[in-house]
């Protein structure tokens, strides 16, 4: 379980204090663990007016900066989940505008969410003549920046829309980062259109502008706390991003005696294989309810040595007809096309002739780099090599290897690592693994088998 740091950040001419509430809670929830999250506070100054001639108030974009210097003290996380209240959501917003105008957008990978509390993304009316009056004793960019139709906060939005809700990729220009939003039912404030902006993912809080971020003790299923609490345990998904809460690999691979003569009749012109070998391959992905990538996922399985023949699908193919082609002219490559919705299941089952054969076993897969999976399972049954009369040699050993190079021959020729421990089990000849929060990498199955000797 990767570790999680959650960022507050408080709003204007508030303090750090504002959060103590939802922080006390979720620290000692035990459906919050502490091992896999943390929660620190960012402070910066911010006052009606400063009467001390020696000081200034800095702006938003100021303290947008310096937001990521502080996120860059932070060095223990795998990954960081920011929430904003008010003016704290700009700063949060200023920050990541200002790494995509200085095009590092590639320094936001850690970044899983952001979720902002009545955020005045279209600028705030009320109080406004209360801060024009201490602007003209001095003036204060922050309150400038608070006012409806202000320049640098639409700015910020159109480089947040373009860029990061718009992103398709990590690179330079652009990281996408899914926004979650709520605003307050009573709030008088900040008003539902501008805590909305052009965020898809925003809900109602029945709470006033500085209630939403508090919550009662007392009461377990207060809505505030169980909106925070759900965003930061359940982030939501990007319009770029696969959610997956489970991808399941199963391997069966069986001896067969050599002279045995196998036909795929699928193919334009019927086949027959020779071989010492066959597998069944099943593959399942379950996407989660949060996810929210409507692009189409597919899922590609070829044999270079063996041939590979479909037993089932869950939901039509929806791959082009050349696509389909491939597998019905060759039998080398099956491709299975689908467009994902939240907690969708979909199943691939092939069997695969002459696959893994003497010095051949072994099974190889690139994870996408845009899909983030909560968890992989994969099980490799060799019980029917055990009543053959064969032996296991070398154990079967699974590498997870993080920089996915999308080069078959760098691949073929990398040093591997630690092997992953697998679960627990009582039989040599049934192995399964679980990896948890991957995103990106590369999964490589190592195994070998020899006959008894007599």
């Amino acid at each position: 379980m990767p570790h999680t740091t959650v960022v507050f950040v408080h709003g204007f001419i508030s303090t750090p204090k504002c959060w103590d509430l939802f922080v006390e809670r979720l620290s000692s929830d035990p459906e919050v663990p502490g091992e896999s999250y943390s929660f620190v506070r960012y402070a910066y100054p911010t006052e009606f007016l400063e009467w001390n001639p020696a000081k200034r108030i800095p702006s938003i974009r100021e303290c947008g900066n310096n937001l990521g210097t502080f996120l860059g003290a932070i060095g223990n996380s795998d990954q960081l989940i920011l929430v904003g209240h008010s003016m704290g959501g700009l700063v949060v917003q200023s920050f990541l505008a200002q790494k995509i105008q200085q095009h590092r957008g590639v320094d936001l990978a850690k970044i899983r969410s952001v979720v902002l509390f009545a955020t005045p993304n279209r600028g705030s009316m009320i109080l406004s003549n209360l801060r024009s009056i201490f602007s003209i004793i001095r003036s204060n960019p922050q309150e400038e920046d608070l006012k409806v139709l202000n320049g640098e906060i639409a700015s910020i939005g159109e480089i947040i829309e373009r860029s990061i809700l718009g992103a398709r990729e990590i690179r330079e220009d652009s990281c996408p980062i899914p926004f979650r939003v709520f605003w307050g039912g009573q709030d008088n404030v900040v008003p539902e259109a501008s805590a909305r902006g052009s965020f898809v993912e925003a809900s109602c809080l029945q709470a006033g502008h500085s209630e939403i971020i508090q919550c009662d003790p007392k009461k377990p299923n207060d809505e505030r706390y169980f909106a925070i609490k759900d965003a930061i345990l359940n982030p939501i998904g990007h319009p770029s991003i696969y959610e997956i809460d489970l991808l399941e690999v199963n391997i069966a691979v069986s001896p067969v005696l050599p002279e045995t003569t196998f036909v795929l009749s699928d193919l334009e012109t019927p086949l027959q294989i020779h071989t010492d070998n066959v597998a069944l391959r099943m593959m399942r992905v379950i996407f989660s309810p949060q996810n929210r990538c409507r692009i189409q996922f597919d899922e590609t399985y070829r044999s270079d040595d063996g041939y590979v023949e479909l037993l089932g699908l869950t939901e039509p193919n929806q791959a082009l007809p050349e696509t389909q082609s491939e597998y019905y002219s060759a039998g080398k490559k099956f491709t299975y096309l689908f467009t994902p919705d939240r907690g969708d299941s979909f199943t691939m089952k092939l069997r695969i002739y002459n696959g893994f054969g003497e010095g051949r076993r072994k099974w190889h897969n690139h994870m996408k780099p845009n899909a983030r999976y909560k968890l992989i399972r994969l099980t490799l049954n060799l019980k029917d090599y055990h009543d053959a009369g064969f032996e296991i040699f070398p154990e079967p050993s699974l590498y997870f290897h993080t920089q996915n190079v999308m080069d078959h021959k760098l691949c073929s020729a990398r040093m591997f690592e630690s092997p992953q421990a697998h679960l627990p089990s009582q039989d040599p000849w049934l192995r399964s693994w679980e990896l948890s929060s991957v995103k990106g990498g590369v999964l490589d199955l190592i195994w070998d088998l020899k006959p008894k000797a007599v």
